[in-house]
């Protein structure tokens, strides 16, 4: 057993320097001794055996669902779901706005077909689904989350920073033109 044997050197060593102090009655031997006593040693060739009780310490690697996480879940999936939803609306619309285009030359590039959209979505929630059957909890979480805001940047990116270019009618030239011509 880990834990006794940790004892068990622990309390000759305890001896140990108690011996020594009090056989050569100098307080520099037993220093020396003290000093000489390397926990970075104790710790490793005792931190190597974990039991349940040590495990139970670690907060960091959960493998159960709790209540909150499910919701929390569920909630970043319907965002996601519907920030898709919108996404892919504006794909089939820029592909309907390239169509009328045609092969022009300078027709306007519409990005990623909306099936290619649809089929990057259904691996995203794949692998959601997956890390999810697989417990780990946190990671899921935070590939969720990682997820939700780069779709919404995305999104702002299509709304907000879309470029709106007006094409205005250039400027009717009004020199070397006589009064007599109408102006139209």
């Amino acid at each position: 057993d880990y834990e006794s044997d940790f004892q068990q050197e622990m309390a000759l060593i305890h001896r140990q320097l108690e011996e020594n102090a009090n056989e050569d009655g100098n307080a520099d031997d037993a220093t020396a001794d003290a000093a000489a006593w390397n926990m970075c040693q104790r710790v490793h060739k005792y931190g190597m055996w974990c039991d349940g009780d040590c495990q139970a310490l670690d907060t960091f690697r959960v493998d159960e669902w709790s209540r909150s996480d499910v919701f929390l879940l569920v909630i970043m999936c319907v965002f996601m779901g519907a920030m898709m939803l919108l996404v892919f609306a504006k794909r089939v619309k820029a592909y309907e706005r390239a169509a009328m285009w045609g092969d022009e030359p300078g027709a306007p590039n519409p990005g990623l077909p909306p099936c290619a959209m649809l089929m990057l979505f259904a691996i995203v929630f794949t692998i959601i689904v997956v890390l999810a059957a697989l417990k780990f909890v946190n990671e899921t979480l935070v590939f969720a989350v990682v997820t939700c805001i780069l779709l919404f940047i995305y999104m702002l990116k299509l709304t907000l920073f879309e470029s709106r270019k007006q094409v205005f009618l250039p400027a009717r030239s009004t020199r070397n033109h006589s009064l007599k011509e109408p102006f139209y």
